[in-house]
């Protein structure tokens, strides 16, 4: 149950650092808006960050929809309708999106910390972890083994959408 909690927490996280980033009072904020220019209230995001893929920039845009988890309350009798429908605070947070470098093409989709990728030129799969870093993320190049690699990426744009 830790490792859920654990998991669930840096789920969090990886969605707050980037409204905290793009909310930031530090002088150096970045916009984060309805595209319209307005504040929004979205449970969908779309960010874009530049990824240093050694030596070489790569363009992360990635789509972050939050979904609160629910309980159900089911009424009485064999055929019962329901009743109740209880928010448990938990939130699960799905990733999707594309990473393009001037030599390599990847989509990705995901849950909380961790997205599974796909090359489009030769259809390899592997896994990537998420990680929070300042301004940013770093990705965790098959975090489970063999051979991990990380590649750092700094936010440059968030919108709620």
């Amino acid at each position: 149950m830790a490792s859920k909690n654990s998991s669930l927490l840096s789920g969090v996280v990886l969605f707050l650092i980037f409204v905290l980033v793009a909310c930031g009072d530090n002088g150096n904020s970045l916009p984060f808006s309805d595209g319209a220019g307005g504040p929004a209230s979205s449970n969908l995001a779309r960010f874009t960050l530049d990824c240093d893929l050694n030596g070489l920039t790569g363009v992360l845009n990635m789509e972050v929809e939050a979904v609160g988890t629910s309980g159900v309350v089911w009424g009485p009798g064999p055929t019962p309708d329901i009743s109740l429908v209880i928010a448990t605070g938990n939130v699960i947070y799905y990733v999707s999106g594309s990473l393009v470098s001037p030599t390599a093409s990847y989509t990705f989709i995901g849950e909380n910390n961790y997205s599974d990728f796909t090359d489009n030129n030769t259809l390899e799969r592997f896994r990537v972890e998420w990680v929070q870093i300042t301004n940013g993320l770093r990705m965790i190049i098959n975090p489970f083994g063999p051979q991990p690699t990380s590649h750092d990426c700094v936010l440059t744009t968030a919108v709620y959408i």
